[in-house]
């Protein structure tokens, strides 16, 4: 059952285009496939619709990392981006000096545009949750996850596997909607308090904690942690 603050979830826009995407992807209940479906439905008109009504997740997540990081050592550095869709947030990180980036979502219509426009090296059609994806533990430098803790997406225990992925002394930075994370059911019970377990447990460190722009009126939240 969908609950109130579900019901609630508010749109950033009044856009007709964008209401229409939202919905698809935000329609109560949705199963994987389903919801990777709805993907490949929009994947075509994805780009044009959240730029134009002032999407800016993927920037608020390449600013975090990139002041972790001195330019002259981005090049050498591997990047997974989990939920990277049509690769919006890996241009955003070319454009600062990442060279290496591998996308993981579970759309192929998504990542589809993004391979069209050339931007990872690795196109990786899967969904990250509970279990072990088919990835080595420490691969990556960094893993981002923007804009994918929303309703019918990631789960929050898919923190545990993020961190298996990244290797020690990397980093891991989310950007989600605070409303998200404070509100819908499944989060607002367990996704913070995972991310104190796992401190408290030796996973990570938390660097930052803050507020940052996400997309028109709604507040984002930026999460950046050094895995131990």
């Amino acid at each position: 059952m969908t609950s109130v603050a579900e019901k609630k979830y508010s749109l950033p826009s009044e856009d007709k285009k964008a209401q229409y995407l939202l919905g698809k992807i935000l329609a109560d209940g949705l199963s994987q496939n389903e919801l990777n479906a709805a993907y490949d439905d929009v994947s075509k008109d994805y780009d044009q619709v959240v730029l134009d009504n002032g999407y800016k997740a993927p920037n608020s997540c390449a600013e975090a990392v990139t002041k972790l990081f001195p330019e002259k050592d981005r090049a050498s550095l591997v990047t997974l981006d989990i939920g990277a869709g049509t690769g919006l947030l890996a241009e955003e990180m070319l454009k600062k000096g990442f060279k290496t980036l591998d996308a993981l979502d579970p759309s192929q219509g998504m990542l589809d545009i993004a391979q069209e426009k050339g931007i990872y090296r690795n196109y990786i059609c899967d969904a990250i949750g509970k279990e072990p994806l088919k990835i080595p533990a420490d691969s990556y430098d960094i893993v981002t996850v923007v804009g994918s803790h929303i309703a019918n997406h990631i789960e929050s225990e898919a923190l545990i596997e993020i961190i298996r992925l990244v290797k020690s002394g990397g980093i891991v930075c989310i950007v989600a909607r605070m409303e998200s994370l404070s509100n819908l059911d499944k989060y607002k019970d367990s996704f913070f308090p995972l991310c104190d377990d796992l401190e408290k447990a030796g996973k990570w460190t938390k660097i930052e904690c803050s507020p940052c722009p996400y997309w028109n009126r709604i507040q984002g939240v930026q999460l950046v942690y050094r895995v131990c």
